[in-house]
């Protein structure tokens, strides 16, 4: 598998929403933020880890766009698509993590 190149969450966003399903993200609009991180937690979750963060050739410059946050000073696969599904989601339902 090749390596690939992207240094902002909102490079993988937008390659993700390029490659899923049609009615992905009309499903994605019909849950909770907690339904769909737990739902694609073992899918689209483990594609994250593996593509967008472990073969990622510019892992250091995406790390560094995320800030300094306490969170990410032990960044892994795990947490990392995490991350990513949460802005997925609110990318998609455009909820903010702010909003009740």
């Amino acid at each position: 598998m090749k390596k690939v190149r992207f240094s902002t969450v909102d490079e993988i966003l937008d390659d993700i929403l390029k490659t899923v399903p049609c009615d992905f993200q009309e499903k994605t609009k019909e849950m909770t933020a907690d339904e769909f991180r737990i739902s694609q937690h073992s899918k689209l979750g483990m594609t994250i880890s593996n593509k967008y963060f472990y073969r990622n050739k510019a892992q250091e410059q995406l790390i560094k766009s995320l800030g300094d946050k306490k969170e990410y000073t032990f960044l892994d696969g795990d947490v990392f698509s995490r991350i990513v599904l949460e802005k997925l989601y609110e990318k998609i339902t455009n909820k903010s993590k702010q909003q009740p």
